[in-house]
Parts: C-alpha cells; structure tokens; sequence
C-alpha cells in the first residue's frame, strides 16, 4: 500500500461579499500575492495592501516567496528529533534577516530555542517517551517557528505537523492511511485515518483544529474536509442533478471510502437533502436514493435549482465528513414544446420533447396517452428524442393524445401548457380527382388532393418514363387534403408517340407508356395529352426515416408546351393569341415597351386553350405603345410574343388566324404546289409547239412544195 496524503491551500476564512478585497484574509505568502492589490509581509508575516506599508522584505508575486521545506523523517521514541525547516528561492534576503532575529521553536508540548545555520532553521532536540504514548502508537504534534513574536506562515499546512511513533516502523508506516490537512473558516484543520490493516498503528484517527491567526487550540468539532482534499473526497456522483420530488438513485464515489469507513455509520446529503438508505458498493462507492421533500417543502418560485455539495458523514462517534468540489441540484424539469405534432399509425416517428433539466435523474419515460411507449434515444438539458411505437386507434387523427414524461420517480413533469402527440392515418389520393397533368418543359403546378397530408415533411413527385427512366420533383403540402407538386422536364426521347385508339384512361395504362398526340381540331376546346405515364409519390412524415415513407400511385398526362402566336389591344386588356394556353393560375404576363422602361404585370383573367386574356395591373399604361410580351407558364416555360405590322380591315380576320395553323399552311402549301405544276405544264407545252414548228421548216420549206425544179433552175439563172 501506498501512504495517501493530501493538503489544501485556502485563506483564513471567506473572502468579502461586497466584492472588496480584504487582504488579512490571507494567512501565507503564495495565498496572498495570487490575490489582485494584496501584497505579503515577510517581515510582519501578514498580508496587506501594498501602501500601506514601505518595507524592504515585501512580495508582490509568487515567483518572490520564499519556500519552506520540513524534513520529515521518522521522530521514534526516546531518539532525539530536531524540527527543521529549510529555506530555499530566498530573493528577498529573508534567511539574513532572521539571522538577526530571535527564534523560538513551538512544539505544541515545550518551548525550545531556534536558530539559522546557513539556509535551515534549526529547533533544540526533543526526546519523546513512553508516557507520550500512553494512548496510541502514533502521536501527531502540531510545531511552528517564532520570530520576533511573531510565528512563520507556511504555503503548506501540513508542515505544521509531524508524526511520532512509538518504534520504528519503516517505509511502509503510512499504508492503508488518509492524511488531509485545510484551512478554512479560519482554522488550520488536519486529519488523518489509518485502517486495522495498517501494520505500524492499526485502526487510527487524528484530528486537529486551531486558530489560522494564533495557532492557538480550538474547540472540537466534525472534521469537515472539503473537495480539495483529493484522498478524502467524494470524487464524483451519478448523476448530479436529480428531481425535486426525489426518487432518483446516486452512485457516490468517495476516494479511499473503505479505510474511512471501517466501524463507521454512513450517512449521505446531496443539496442538504437526504439520500436514504446508504449502502456500500465496493471500496469507493456508495449507492443511496434521494429522499422525497420534507411535508411543506416546495421548490423556488423562479424555477431555480436548489444547488448544494453532496456530503458523505462518517459516525457517529469522532464524526468527520467528506465533501465534493462538484455541486448537485435539485431540479424541476418543465416541458415547453413536442414536436413533430403527428405521426403515422405505424409508429416510428422521432418525437422531440424540449424543456428544461430534461436530463435530470438515471432515466425518463415518455408516453403517448395512457399506453403508447415512445422509446428515448437521446436525452439532454432542453431535449428528449424519442421514437413512437404504434397504436391502434379508431380515431385516429382526430384525438390527441397527451406526451407525459416521467423520471425515476415515475412522476410526470410539470407542463406548460398540455403538449399533444396525434396518430393519423396512412396518406391517400383522392380517386375521384381528375388525373395530373403538366406541359413538357414543367415547372407547372400540379394540384394533388387527398388525406393525411398535414404530418408530412417531406414529399416528392416521380414520373416514370421510358426505360426506367425517372423525372423527380418536389411537392408543397398545404393542408391535410392540399398538396401542389411541380410537373417535372421531359426531354423529347421521354415522350413515344401513340396509337389514338389506345389512349390510357388509368394508371395501370399509363404504366405501359401509351400516348397521344393533339389531333389539332378547331372545334375541339379540350387539348389531347401527348403522353401519359405512371406517377408515384413518395410521402415522409415528420420525424420519420427515409426509409419508412409512403407510396402513392397516380396517372400523370403531359401536354403540348404552348404555342404563341400575336397579341392585340382593345386599350383596356390584352388578348394573346396561341395553342395549348388553358394553364390557369400558371400563366403570368409582363408588358414590354419599345423603350427601357421596366416590365409592366398584366393579371391574367381568362385563360383558355387558345387565348389568354389580361388587364394591366397599372391602369394608366399606353397599351398601344407595347410592342412586346413577356409571357411564363410556370417556372421553365418562357417566351416573348412580338406585336404584328397593323394590317387591312378586310384582312383582319386572316392575321388573327394564325398562320402556323396546321390545316392553314397545308392548304397553302397545296396552292403553291398546284400554281408551279400547272406552270411547269403550260412551259413543257409552248417549247413542244415551238419545236415541231422549227423541224418542219428546217426539213421542207413551204414554197418548194409547189415550186418544180426545172422553174427554180430558170429562177436562178435569171
């Protein structure tokens, strides 16, 4: 075993209240100087202020105390022992001035002569005898140096005191013991404990307390060793804080607690409350249970803890007690807010409880209702994470059930408010809601409607198309039966053209990637998708894993991106001329003037398959002096329609039709071909009539036909 010693540096008693430094409270030299606008007297042996005295042998700092060392070798009986103290870091030249100085050795029983040889200050032998051990086998005597009257202040209290034996022991005379040596309150205390194990004194116990100022005896009482002494404390305590109606079982772990407590009654406070039933763990614990709150007891109004050490008395004849550095509390934990506000019926929604001293006690319990368990997985100050179990409820959704927490006790916690926690069903799609739709380039709204939206977190819109391909987007929730998703982009290798007669009317259909294409009839108001695919959504509640989210199936159609053609102005509103223009609340227009002016809204009050209609949001805007529009559908479609050269009255009707009309540019198309055959014809035949006209010439002339030879003979001669 090894000899266990501690020893504790504190002032004479409290420092002031009134946060004025009272330098007397100081009773050695490294004590002082660590202390702002304190100054230590080696001549008078105190601490003051620094004007208030002039003297040579002053110390501002700790570099300049001089340090004492006492040898502490083995005083036996009836063998002569010398108190020495050595003096060493001498910068103030003390040593020469106690050589000039009267010295008187107090070795608690006698008087006896001092003086310096070299750097020791050296005290008269003292031979102990057998009388001074008529009681015990170890007797520990309290000894200090006098100079001029006044006594030397040591760093290290423990200096003060020097055990004696009545043999000789060896090295191993401290084992199994605790030595603890304190200042505070005023008094030098020193303790110490040797168990029956101890070989030299078997069980044993000394405990001194004097005067800090005087060293002079004072009155008796329990040795109460503070947390500084690091082998006679309670080193730590599980867990610190507890709640205040009690209940909470402690481990307190008390260092060197089997050599203390040998043939003692244990007792244990945490905040001077009552830890019932203490019990012996192993060498250093100790297990209790902190006992409820005496009848009319209550805790602070303003909610604050009610802090204090955690004390382990041993008793109860020669009582001493340790105490911990640390503090615990008594607390009153408060519930302020739940969330997420729903889950799923399944379970598996990560609620999060927050407050105040959450983590107060060994464990919590949380419940939802009166039955329904909500597994903690985290636990802080401000916070309790859970993860609800499932429930089976009829009214599901529409009873909210109260989070109750409790502690060790098993006592719910205070609440502000009552906090609610409602299971709801799985979500759903409204079957009778027309099918979902969006434009190729995306970027339109696409309600969803249904039930059991409201607990979502996060939801998201995937259209499948061709291959395995998927378009994701993402989804708004509103409210419990509103959602509104943006219809995704689709490139053109997504949309495969389709038989009309196989046009999807369900999901199923949609699945097989069957389309059709806009068949363009004048008469027929309603577009024709050009797609349709499999949509699913993928619905995660609040709180829940990725893993665990909801898949719902919907037909999706995809629609023609509309086409702009012109616009015109009646000088009120303005009327845009296309295809495919029916997207409601989609579309928005901007009115752009030739200049630099800025863009100007024009609110959309109609808008259907081929014509949108608006009225400028600023009244007194020129419409004749727009030249252009500025025309969205949802956030990925976007054009500018340029206004057209005016043209005849009479003409009017055909620039309002519109030019890329289908069936208008085929019939075009046929005139233009007609006119360049039917020219083509007339030229093949002119050249034919020429060309015979010509080879009939060339191969007989007319005239020679009734013209003989021999006269055309004489006609030449002639």
């Amino acid at each position: 075993m090894v000899s266990l010693r501690a020893v504790a540096h504190t002032r004479a008693s409290e420092p002031a209240k009134n946060g004025t430094t009272n330098c007397e409270e100081y009773v050695s030299c490294t004590g002082c100087v660590n202390e702002t606008l304190c100054s230590w007297s080696l001549e008078r042996q105190n601490c003051v202020h620094p004007e208030e005295l002039s003297e040579n042998l002053m110390v501002h700092v700790e570099a300049d105390c001089p340090q004492f060392t006492v040898a502490k070798q083995p005083w036996v009986k009836d063998v002569p022992y010398s108190y020495t103290l050595t003096v060493s870091n001498d910068k103030k030249d003390f040593v020469a001035f106690l050589r000039r100085s009267t010295i008187t050795c107090v070795l608690q029983t006698a008087n006896v002569k001092g003086r310096v040889d070299r750097n020791d200050i050296k005290c008269d032998a003292v031979k102990r005898t057998q009388a001074d051990f008529a009681q015990h086998r170890q007797m520990i005597y309290f000894n200090y140096v006098r100079f001029n009257n006044k006594p030397l202040r040591l760093d290290n209290e423990s200096d003060y005191y020097v055990p004696n034996y009545d043999r000789e022991c060896g090295p191993k005379r401290d084992d199994s013991c605790v030595t603890c040596t304190w200042t505070a309150d005023g008094y030098v205390n020193h303790f110490k404990r040797c168990s029956s194990a101890n070989r030299c004194t078997g069980l044993y116990q000394f405990n001194d307390r004097r005067h800090a100022l005087n060293f002079t005896d004072a009155p008796a009482a329990v040795a109460a060793m503070p947390g500084r002494c690091a082998n006679a404390t309670v080193a730590s305590a599980a867990p610190v804080t507890a709640p205040w109606t009690g209940g909470t079982a402690v481990l307190v772990t008390v260092k060197n607690h089997r050599i203390l407590a040998e043939k003692k009654t244990v007792t244990v406070t945490a905040a001077g409350r009552s830890c019932a039933n203490p019990r012996t763990v192993d060498n250093e614990t100790i297990a209790c249970t902190v006992a409820p709150p005496a009848a009319g007891q209550a805790p602070a109004a303003d909610g604050r803890p009610t802090a204090g050490r955690v004390v382990v008395e041993y008793g109860p004849r020669q009582r001493f007690a340790v105490a911990s550095a640390f503090p615990f509390k008594l607390v009153e934990p408060r519930l302020t807010d739940v969330s997420p506000a729903c889950g799923p019926l399944s379970g598996g929604t990560t609620l999060h409880v927050r407050g105040e001293h959450l983590d107060a006690g060994n464990g919590v319990s949380v419940t939802i209702g009166d039955r329904t368990a909500c597994a903690v997985v985290d636990r802080r100050w401000d916070r309790i994470s859970c993860v609800t179990g499932a429930r089976v409820a009829a009214a599901a959704g529409v009873v909210n059930d109260t989070v109750n927490v409790a502690f060790d006790s098993g006592t719910a916690i205070g609440q502000v408010g009552r906090k609610y926690f409602a299971y709801t069903a799985d979500p759903e799609l409204d079957a009778a809601a027309s099918p979902l739709a969006g434009i190729a380039s995306g970027g339109t709204s696409v309600p969803v409607r249904g039930r059991h939206f409201s607990c979502a977190g996060n939801a998201t819109m995937t259209v499948r198309v061709r291959n395995g391909t998927v378009r994701p987007t993402g989804c708004q929730v509103y409210n419990d039966t509103f959602m509104v998703c943006r219809s995704p982009t689709l490139l053109p290798d997504d949309i495969v053209p389709a038989v009309r007669s196989q046009r999807p009317t369900t999901a199923a259909a949609a699945a097989a990637h069957e389309y059709v294409e806009d068949d363009d009839d004048d008469d027929d108001e309603t577009a024709k998708p050009i797609g349709a695919f499999r949509c699913d959504f993928r619905v995660v509640y609040n709180g829940t894993a990725a893993g665990a989210a909801f898949l719902l199936t919907a037909e999706y159609r995809v629609y023609a991106d509309p086409v702009l053609d012109d616009f015109e102005t009646d000088g009120h509103a303005v009327t845009v001329f296309g295809r495919n223009l029916d997207w409601g609340d989609d579309v928005a227009v901007e009115l752009l003037r030739g200049d630099d002016s800025p863009a100007n809204p024009c609110d959309v009050t109609s808008a259907g398959r081929r014509r949108i209609v608006c009225a400028p949001r600023n009244s007194s805007i020129d419409l004749d002096a727009v030249r252009a529009l500025n025309i969205t559908v949802g956030v990925s479609f976007g054009r500018v329609v340029h206004r057209r050269p005016p043209v005849r009255p009479d003409d009017e009707y055909v620039w309002r039709r519109p030019w890329t009309d289908g069936r208008t540019a085929v019939a075009v198309l046929a005139a233009l071909s007609s006119l360049l055959c039917g020219g083509c014809v007339a030229l093949l035949c002119r050249r034919k009539i020429a060309n015979r006209y010509t080879h009939s010439v060339t191969r007989t002339p007319l005239f020679e036909l009734h013209t003989p030879a021999a006269d055309r003979n004489d006609s030449i001669i002639m």
